[in-house]
């Protein structure tokens, strides 16, 4: 027997559970064994069995039972625990099922040879016949790579499906609820999450209206943070939206395995969720430890498990102790190699050569292999437990977000490991190459000329030419998230970023529904419509462009019966007799006139209604059955003194802030507010919160980086009918995808294909990208445009006919192209920041030879006021690290625009853009 120590009556209670293995073998004529602080309970068929179940007492507990007195002894002081029976009248006998926790699963017999008796008390989960499969990620100990590993496996299931041009779903969960690692990395991103793992759990589990209708509701959640990978789609769900659902998680995993027949019900749910959302995979980053939060998915043989740890001391005990425990239950050999379920997969990372030549290395793998179950041939190296190793890379112990993880991933054994295994899940397939669009081209100068065109037609989004949508990421968020409900956000961007041209192409839909049906067509056609009503605009619109807003604003009016046509200027107007007449003015009752602006749009006499609000709009419109989504631009031109005039910053607040923030108060509202505002507004009007206020809209950002780039780029060339380029190509393209199909365009390099040139692509990027990383929409429109333009009227002097063969704009055309964007550049910033335009005015004193980089802001007896502008213009950036007074540069856009010569300073120019925009870029 055993060392016998019995301090409480838990420890009677755990000799029971050996005994018995949890319950699943009692002895003969035992129908139930129960444990209680006050008593051993013991139900017996009749009084019969009750000498034999007292010598089995005997047997189990020693001298520390009492037989005649029907007690156990226990340890502290002279404390005892009665034993008492009773005969069991009604009694039927049942399997006692074992379920999938730690406590449970200890009690079972280790002995291989009696596996096959475990089937009473252990029963194998039902196989996945239909896709997803799941995937999951447990290590012992917390700080061994096990979130990296996930990642890496992440990754190149996602390249290994580009490579073969397979589009595949995969949903990620982070169910480590105790300290959720990937939760924190995706807080980096634009689209956030609107479910949690938790919030699953709870729905699940309590669901209040039939199961598949709450799965069907919870996958619709899911979809709206969905990231395109080529064709791939990657959805995530955190384990918390924020961090107060961590601190109160009343409903876990291991609570729909304690349900009626619910052994294996954490896994059935997970994938069905997965199966909800239509994955192909589901990657689950589990609790490290031994916790019931990882154990009913650590034990489920349908998923594929891998165990990652070091090959410390703790790792390897901790790591062999969970290894030993999964092969309690783990299934026969033949099943697995029938592959209907998995046997567990380990990593042993952090590895280096020395570690690898000590004996502590041997012993780990011996001790991993002896704690798993053995396969038949029962050698140190069985197929049972694979066991791969993973290298110590020191630029993976500090990472902050899916991206970071990606590129330092990339060159280490970490995903080395992982392509393997992907390689395996895809089988290999021959990867077909589209045929070069310039192969067939007969007459290229005439593809450039198209390219020429459309760039001209797109450059000035006020000119309301361009009937066609580049689906952008912000444009996707905006559709994504409300499908449902009506969008109340605010749309930053820089001028030129894009805002004008989605506001007139948002009225040129004239209903909610058609931008949906834009942003998706595989969604079914909706029998609804949402107005699109367009209330305030540019000063700047052209006739054409006015044209397709009041076409919006009259199928409003048509519907409500108003035979006077709606005049935006009216609307103007009564905003500046506002400002200029109501000086003491507050948030709230310029809140009060926002609302009445839109109230007069639908009918109501706001003349005649002394309190008015969003209510009793929202209440009109459902009265007519009608709903409405405002749109909101050319605020820059209402509000152009807003620097100096209080009152036009208390009047935009208002209507950026607290109008958006009133309607998100409205249940199912049928009304809806988007608001088009230039990004340098924002710290005029926004004081205090800037960057939260920045943070609630940032899905809707017009910010333009390297992906929206080359997307915007190539949407360019499929507009213009060239390379081949076909618009519905765009959203299954990944980053590479477009850097290869635009080779077509602009080269490989800026020089032949083999030269030392820089990349074509990084290049053009890096040139119209500022210091703070920002790059303009219309930057890149004109850019092509002049690009295009000097090759057409040029093609002698830049060597056309040479290039043509494998580009359509050659290396001196897109050279030359630059100056001319940032002349214009130059021009329109000086029209949109009087500040900028003074101190253009006042570099007409310096003479050309003066105008260098670097300089010294005293070398042109700059303000701080005027260096802090121009800063958050992006015009000039201050070397930090640069002790010299000369520390001051200029991005491209700028630079020769305004006249400034870089020579000598190109280096560290190309330095700080790296540091700006990540190496590779430039």
């Amino acid at each position: 027997m055993k060392f016998m120590r019995l301090l409480t009556w838990f420890d009677v209670q755990r000799v029971i559970r050996r005994e018995t293995s949890y319950g699943s073998q009692l002895p003969n004529g035992v129908v139930r064994i129960n444990c209680f602080s006050d008593a051993l309970e013991i139900g017996i068929i009749n009084d019969e069995y009750k000498p034999e179940i007292n010598t089995i007492l005997k047997k189990w507990f020693g001298d520390w039972y009492q037989e005649e007195q029907f007690i156990i002894q226990l340890d502290i002081g002279d404390s005892t625990l009665p034993v008492e029976f009773s005969v069991e009248d009604n009694f039927y006998e049942k399997n006692i099922v074992v379920r999938p926790f730690w406590e449970e699963i200890a009690y079972l017999e280790s002995d291989p040879e009696v596996i096959a008796e475990r089937s009473k008390s252990v029963h194998l989960p039902e196989k996945y016949e239909t896709p997803p499969g799941l995937i999951a990620f447990y290590s012992f100990k917390g700080g061994v790579g096990r979130t990296l590993h996930l990642a890496a496996h992440l990754f190149a299931l996602l390249e290994r499906a580009k490579e073969i041009d397979k589009a595949i779903t995969i949903l990620v969960i982070d169910a480590d609820l105790e300290a959720p690692g990937l939760t924190y990395w995706n807080r980096a991103e634009k689209q956030q999450p609107t479910l949690s793992f938790i919030d699953f759990l709870e729905s699940y589990h309590y669901s209040p209206i039939d199961r598949e209708q709450t799965l069907s509701f919870l996958a619709k959640e899911i979809k709206k943070s969905s990231k395109s990978e080529g064709k791939s789609t990657v959805y995530f769900l955190p384990a918390c939206l924020n961090d107060h659902q961590l601190l109160d998680t009343p409903i876990l995993p291991e609570q729909l395995v304690r349900t009626l027949d619910g052994t294996w019900e954490c896994g059935n749910a997970l994938h069905r969720l997965g199966h909800a959302v239509g994955a192909d995979y589901i990657f689950i980053d589990l609790r490290a430890g031994l916790s019931e939060i990882s154990s009913p998915i650590i034990f489920d043989p349908r998923i594929q498990r891998f165990i990652i740890t070091t090959i410390t001391e703790q790792s390897i005990s901790g790591t062999s102790l969970v290894l030993e425990q999964i092969g309690r239950v783990a299934p026969p050999e033949n099943s697995i190699n029938d592959q209907q379920y998995y046997d567990p997969s380990l990593i042993l990372t952090m590895l280096t050569p020395e570690l690898k030549q000590l004996p502590a290395f041997e012993d780990a793998l011996v001790r991993f292999q002896s704690a798993y179950i053995q396969s038949e041939e029962d050698n140190l190296y069985s197929t049972r437990l694979q066991i791969k190793e993973t290298y110590f890379a020191q630029e993976l112990l500090y990472i902050n977000n899916w991206e970071e993880a990606r590129s330092k991933l990339r060159p280490t054994s970490v995903m080395k490991v992982a392509f393997e295994w992907a390689n395996e899940q895809l089988y290999e397939q021959e990867n077909q190459n589209l045929n070069s669009g310039m192969t067939n081209q007969s007459d290229p100068l005439s593809e450039v000329q198209k390219l020429m065109q459309i760039c001209e037609k797109y450059e000035y989004a006020e000119q309301g030419e361009g009937e066609d949508l580049l689906v952008t990421e912000p444009l996707k968020n905006l559709a994504t998230q409300f499908q449902d409900d009506l969008p109340r956000v605010v749309s930053i961007g820089a001028k030129g970023a894009g805002k004008t041209f989605n506001y007139i192409q948002l009225s040129r839909f004239k209903y909610w529904e058609n931008f949906l049906k834009k942003i998706d067509p595989s969604q079914p056609l909706r029998t609804s419509q949402t107005y699109i009503f367009p209330l305030l605009q540019s000063g700047k619109l052209s006739d054409q462009a006015k044209n397709i807003i009041n076409e919006a604003r009259n199928e409003v009016q048509m519907v409500i019966g108003d035979q006077q046509s709606f005049q935006s200027s009216d609307c103007v107007d009564r905003i500046k007799r506002a400002i200029s007449h109501n000086s003491a003015w507050s948030e709230p009752e310029w809140t009060e006139f926002w609302i009445k602006e839109m109230a007069r749009v639908i009918g109501i006499n706001v003349d005649q209604t002394s309190s008015l609000s969003l209510s009793t709009i929202n209440h009109e419109l459902k009265d007519k059955s009608l709903k409405i989504i405002f749109l909101f631009d050319g605020l820059e031109d209402i509000f152009s003194d807003i620097a100096a005039n209080s009152q036009q910053k208390i009047a935009l607040k208002s209507l950026i802030e607290d109008l958006p923030n009133k309607l998100s108060e409205i249940r199912q509202s049928n009304l809806g507010v988007i608001i088009f505002l230039r990004r340098d507004f924002l710290r005029y009007t926004i004081t205090q919160n800037l960057g939260q206020f920045e943070n609630l809209y940032r899905s809707y950002d017009l910010l333009w980086d390297q992906d929206s780039f080359l997307k915007l780029v190539f949407w360019l060339c499929a507009q213009s009918k060239i390379m081949g380029a076909e618009q519905i190509n765009i959203e299954s393209l990944s980053r590479e995808d477009l850097i290869d199909k635009l080779q077509d365009l602009w080269g490989k390099r800026l020089g032949s294909d083999h030269s030392k040139e820089a990349y074509s692509y990084a290049w053009i990027f890096a040139a119209l990208t500022d210091f703070n990383g920002r790059l303009q929409a219309r930057d890149i429109v004109r850019f092509l445009y002049n690009a295009a333009k000097i090759t057409v009227e040029q093609s002698n002097n830049i060597q056309f006919e040479k290039w043509s063969t494998s580009r359509l704009l050659p290396p001196q055309s897109i050279r030359k192209a630059l100056k001319p964007c940032s002349e214009k550049k130059v021009e329109e910033a000086k029209e949109e920041y009087p500040e900028f335009e003074k101190w253009v005015e006042t570099l007409r004193q310096y003479s050309v030879e003066l105008r260098s980089i670097p300089f010294a802001v005293e070398k042109f007896d700059m303000e701080p006021t005027t260096v802090r502008i121009l800063e958050d213009m992006g015009v000039i950036y201050e070397d930090k690290e640069k002790e010299d007074i000369a520390r001051f540069y200029m991005p491209e856009i700028f630079r020769e625009g305004l006249g400034f010569s870089g020579k000598g300073a190109r280096p560290r120019v190309l330095a700080l853009k790296r540091k700006v925009l990540g190496r590779g870029i430039v």
